[in-house]
């Protein structure tokens, strides 16, 4: 009988809607889910897939040697791509011309992501997309043909081997921004690398292996080859490839999970109310089950099956709706980032289901088994007289399902924990300022006019409910305003704190007599510049007569965690460790000046006296920090077959963001003036110049020229990709947000309707009645935005002085922004929330309300 019951009590309330709200609660709970589990992930797999672009493949393994064949033969076994590069450098000549280059020689596969772009002849306007130039062929860098006076067509020599220029290149994928690069990059055939004879015993060759494929197999690929990865080689992807790109990639994956998560937590939410209002609206049905004789246990199984069937419903309809979304927000990106080849996993519909579940028990087993409670008394007496306490154990499930839902996407328990109970301080905080924010507004409510005089005292007299809305609404427009403000105001005011003549063109590999005419050139037409730096390649060989070890420590520590240790080897691990210091890792471009370089500080120590010959050297602060180096330290440095040793004097704090020409390592010229050098110096190059500039520096063919703004141009690819990845994200869920609204206002129909019916009998008019509703949620709305606003506030002065390093700025004007949108957008969804009640005569509300 019970399970006769529970149907038609299903097909009842779905044929006269009574299941709406708690029907799209959990519709929204799931498509939500989905929804932002997919796109977020298909997202984050896009962004990562053309950030391999860089590094013109998925993963790339570095050596200084030719690899072992077993690692080729997994790689096919996994069916797995790979391409072969070797990297040198190499005097490039054409009669009595010649050039030093950065030689790429390449397999017929490269690039396996990307692409490699070129022209084969100086009037095709566009370029195409090709791989390994042919045998006996190169493709090279414009400049190339200026410094070496040669067209396409034109031999060259690289080494013993004459090789024939087949066309420019305009676009490299895995293009270097090493600081200091040996020329323009020349680009042949891996095969013609043989007869250049380059390599020889002693050679400075790099070795990269290439590899792409299904993102299974190059993980399983990663797990295999990991362990055999020793310290002379290195194992990346496009993360761990620039630390810029690095650091963009992070932050998007980081802040769309985060948006993902804050939908969930306001699905879940919706969900809660719903079912709250659920169990107190059937409380009359189970009485009168009760009042009939029906037992407990009838009950309980009636309405668990109802609840059951109801689920399944709404879990259904939302993976339905929740896939409609996900298409609407791949197609609304398409013109920006491409989703084609990102695949959609089961992970958003098993996620989704379980999500629809957890919210379904969690959230509503609290309201239904009060339900189940139900006393037959409440038919005479006409309501219930059991109240809820506001803290009790029927919180610890929804807690605890936030929880577990915050640990399924973040997989990181701390995080979990620190965001459950950072989100519970936070609304708290908000709560309070809500509160405080709503009874000044009654107070001033009572000098306006009638309508806004009620609205305040409605949204005073209804404030616990409302402080959800409050807060999921503060949050929404405070995530939407920041991503406006950092797109639109911060990034520009960043761009704007440079002076006109910041560098944007490098010069490398100047040599002493080039530096006179370079110095002439600059002066005679203007060019601002920062002067001309002598640059030395050394490397930091001892701190205080201890050796430096090359390794990393955060390598060494990560090496050390894979590997199983003997007691016996540990305490040779430790004997060395005591034998040796951290040191650098790499090769460090040392200089001397007289002054101190600008945007330097000096937080210790004192600088020297010009001409004083005494050695010392000032060391940046943040590598002191990490080194352990302090001020009386010696530290021994290796140039070439040369070592000498200088006392730290002084420790300077960098403003790398500053587009300076900066060093880690400065010293004063008595210390390097013996040893050989090049010079690098840095030009601000205006459009209307950069042709005089190029054609002026065709007559010095060594020197290096590496133009800032091609350094920018992916990363700025990226983050306009990142940025709009996450406007689509927030916008879900601010959708989320009103669905929330919706759940609320109608959990608060029946005391609406008797509120109504009230002034309607006591006269109030249609109008009256109408601004009252709307007045209350524009209101409730502004103060969100104006919550919203503050909280923007804080967090753009954070990013100001703590990321861009820039003074703080305020930004009214998007203070205004978010209080109009939260008002317009909370007013107009609460005003249809209530719009059939408001149509409702008074004769039909009183009848109702009976």
């Amino acid at each position: 009988m019970w399970f006769t019951q529970s149907l038609r009590l299903l097909h009842h309330e779905l044929r006269r809607g009574e299941l709406t709200i708690i029907f799209l609660a959990i519709v929204l709970a799931v498509a939500t889910v989905f929804s932002l589990t997919g796109f977020s992930g298909q997202i984050k797999h896009a962004i990562v897939a053309n950030s391999t672009n860089t590094i013109g493949a998925d993963r790339v393994l570095r050596m200084s040697s030719e690899v072992d064949q077993s690692i080729i033969e997994k790689s096919q076994s996994l069916a797995i791509k790979s391409a072969r590069k070797i990297e040198t450098e190499s005097m490039a000549f054409a009669g009595d011309n010649m050039l030093l280059s950065e030689l790429d020689a390449v397999s017929e596969t490269y690039p396996l992501r990307g692409e490699l772009r070129v022209k084969t002849s100086l009037l095709q306007t566009e370029s195409m997309v090709v791989n390994a130039p042919k045998q006996g062929s190169v493709w090279v860098e414009p400049s190339v043909l200026s410094r070496l006076d040669v067209n396409i067509g034109d031999i060259i020599d690289i080494g013993m081997a004459p090789l024939t220029i087949a066309g420019i290149v305009t676009d490299i994928p895995d293009r270097s921004y090493r600081a200091f690069i040996a020329g323009p990059t020349v680009i042949l055939n891996i095969a013609d690398m043989p007869k250049t004879e380059l390599i020889q015993p002693g050679s400075r060759i790099t070795y990269k292996y290439l590899f792409a494929g299904e993102s299974d197999a190059i993980e399983t690929f990663e797990t295999w080859i990991k362990p055999q990865i020793n310290e002379s080689q290195r194992w990346y992807d496009a993360k761990a490839a620039q630390n810029r790109l690095s650091r963009i990639l992070d932050t998007a994956e980081k802040f769309l999970s985060l948006a993902s998560m804050l939908g969930i937590v306001l699905a879940a939410v919706a969900v809660a109310v719903a079912s709250r209002r659920y169990g107190q609206r059937h409380q009359s049905t189970v009485s009168i089950f009760k009042a009939l004789g029906a037992s407990v246990s009838h009950v309980r199984k009636l309405y668990c099956l109802h609840w059951t069937l109801l689920s399944c419903l709404s879990i259904a309809t939302g993976l339905v709706v929740g896939y409609g979304l996900l298409l609407l927000g791949v197609n609304a990106i398409a013109s920006y980032l491409s989703l084609a080849d990102a695949p959609l996993t089961f992970v958003p519909f098993l996620t989704a289901i379980f999500t629809g579940l957890l919210c379904a028990i969690a959230f509503a087993i609290h309201p239904i088994m009060t339900l189940v409670q139900s006393s037959p008394l409440n038919v005479i007496r006409g309501f219930s007289q059991d109240k809820v306490a506001r803290f009790g154990w029927h919180q610890l499930p929804p807690i605890l399902a936030l929880f577990l839902l915050l640990f399924i996407f973040s997989q990181d328990l701390v995080m979990s924990a620190a965001l459950l109970l950072g989100g519970v301080v936070v609304s708290f905080i908000l709560l309070l300022l809500g509160r405080g924010l709503m009874s000044a507004g009654r107070s001033v409510g009572t000098k306006a006019g009638k309508s806004w005089h009620l609205a305040l005292a409605n949204l005073k007299r209804r404030a616990s409910e409302n402080s959800v809305q409050l807060v999921s609404f503060t949050i929404a427009i405070k995530l939407l305003l920041l991503i406006t403000v950092m797109k639109s105001s911060i990034l520009s005011e960043w761009e704007q704190q440079f002076p006109e003549d910041t560098p944007n063109h490098y010069l490398i590999n100047i040599t002493q007599n080039q530096i006179d005419p370079l110095k002439a050139f600059v002066e005679d037409n203007n060019i601002a510049n920062q002067g001309f730096y002598h640059v030395y390649r050394g490397r930091l060989s001892a701190i205080n007569g201890i050796k430096t070890v090359d390794e990393d420590k955060e390598e060494r520590q990560a090496s050390n965690d894979e590997k199983v240790v003997s007691d016996k080897k540990q305490k040779s691990d430790k004997s060395k460790q005591q034998e040796s210091r951290q040191g650098m890792g790499r090769e460090l471009g040392l200089t001397w000046r007289d002054e101190i370089p600008e945007e330097n500080d000096i937080i210790s120590g004192h600088w020297w006296q010009v001409g004083d010959e005494k050695p010392q050297v000032s060391v940046e602060s943040n590598i002191a920090e990490r080194l352990e180096i302090n001020l009386g330290d010696e530290l021994t440095f290796t140039l070439g077959s040369d070592e000498f040793t200088v006392p730290v004097t002084s420790i300077r704090k960098v403003n790398w963001q500053s587009r300076q020409l900066n060093f880690i390592m400065v010293f004063n010229e008595s210390v390097l003036e013996k040893f050989p050098t090049t010079s690098i110096s840095a030009w601000s190059i205006l459009d209307k110049d950069r042709d005089l500039v190029y054609r002026f520096l065709a007559n010095f063919p060594t020197i290096t020229v590496m133009d800032f703004a091609a350094i920018m141009a992916q990363l700025n690819s990226i983050i306009e990709q990142v940025t709009v990845a996450i406007q689509l994200i927030l916008i879900l869920v601010v959708l989320a947000g009103s669905l929330v609204l919706i759940a609320q206002v109608q959990a608060s129909m029946e005391e609406r309707e008797r509120e109504l019916a009230i002034l309607r009998t006591l006269g109030a008019k249609g109008s009256l009645l109408r601004n009252s509703v709307l007045y209350e949620f524009v209101a409730l709305g502004a103060i969100a935005g104006l919550m919203a606003s503050v909280g923007m506030e804080i967090a753009v002065y954070i990013l100001q002085s703590q990321v861009f390093n820039m003074p703080g700025s305020f930004h009214f004007q998007y203070w205004l922004v978010g209080i109009g949108a939260g008002a317009f957008f909370v007013g107009a969804i609460g005003m249809l929330s209530c719009w059939r009640l408001l149509k409702l005569s008074s004769v039909t509300l009183i009848r109702r309300t009976m």
